[in-house]
């Protein structure tokens, strides 16, 4: 038998033992004294989690004792148990319908969502809506006003007088003989007269817009370069005189570097003669020295 089998067997009848305590001292009333503010049917629910839980431990609990077979009295206590939790088990069950509340179901949103309007085409509606020119051309004589032969008449009197002699004499006018014939409207005066879609405006006004928005870029990007142009003119003028800076220095390092070399050879030669010298002392001292100590 394994650690983790005697601890389920411990936790199985702990947890059997509590839930019966539990289930009989309970009221499963909502307010009661001595009770938590949990609702009552949240509890039985936890109740009954608890008793599945127990199952579980118990179904796993058997199946060990049953293959290694170490406890005698183990199937009658496996029995009591299970009986237990059947009981118990029932009773929170018959709690759990009585006090739950009812399902209810949400209002469906469906019904209240309005059909969507019908699409009309905008071409269509606005052929059918113009009216057609060339099936009904108008009649230019239909607005104008009748004439009146009196008034022709006297007009006539008025150019000619009463004594000239009248050249010819015509009848009342028709005003439908003096005016040209209607010009009826073409095919393009049709198409340009009908107004204009929607989305044909709109492209209309974007085009407007990004034309727009393209000159004034066009004017940033010029003024940019002309900027750019006079920094580089400034640098130029900056990065020569700092070419003309480096090619003096550089003379005045050559110069230097000979005038370095030239000293450099002069002070090893005086340095040997000193040391030379220095040696020619010492000899003459250790040969003087010993004369004298021979003497």
């Amino acid at each position: 038998m394994t650690e983790k089998t005697v601890h389920d067997r411990v936790n199985l009848d702990r947890l059997v033992r509590r839930l019966e305590k539990n289930i009989t001292t309970e009221s499963w009333t909502d307010g009661a004294p001595g009770t938590s503010a949990t609702p009552a049917w949240i509890r039985t629910r936890g109740t009954l989690q608890a008793l599945k839980h127990a199952r579980k431990l118990l179904q796993s609990v058997e199946s060990e004792d049953t293959s290694s077979s170490s406890v005698p009295n183990a199937p009658r206590h496996y029995a009591d148990l299970r009986r237990t939790l059947d009981r118990l088990e029932s009773l929170v069950a018959e709690v759990d319908k009585r006090i739950s509340p009812p399902v209810m179901r949400p209002t469906p949103i469906l019904p209240t969502i309005p059909p969507p309007p019908p699409v009309v085409d905008v071409s269509t509606s606005a052929e059918d809506s113009q009216p057609d020119a060339e099936a009904t051309p108008l009649d230019p004589t239909a607005t104008l006003l009748p004439a009146d032969e009196s008034l022709a008449a006297a007009a006539h009197e008025r150019l000619y007088g009463p004594s000239e002699p009248r050249a010819f004499t015509r009848g009342p006018i028709n005003p439908s003989e003096t005016l040209l014939p209607p010009s009826l409207p073409t095919a393009a005066e049709k198409s340009t007269s009908q107004a204009t879609p929607a989305f044909m405006q709109n492209s209309a006004a974007l085009q407007e817009e990004l034309s727009a928005q393209l000159a004034q870029m066009a004017t940033q990007l010029k003024r940019n370069a002309i900027h750019f142009a006079g920094a580089l003119e400034k640098d130029k003028a900056v990065v020569s005189e700092t070419q003309e800076k480096l090619e003096r220095n550089y003379d005045v390092m050559s110069k230097e570097r000979v005038r370095l070399r030239d000293h450099s050879s002069k002070s090893w030669g005086t340095t040997w003669i000193t040391i030379l010298s220095l040696l020619v002392v010492l000899v003459g001292f250790v040969m003087t020295f010993l004369i004298i100590r021979i003497t």
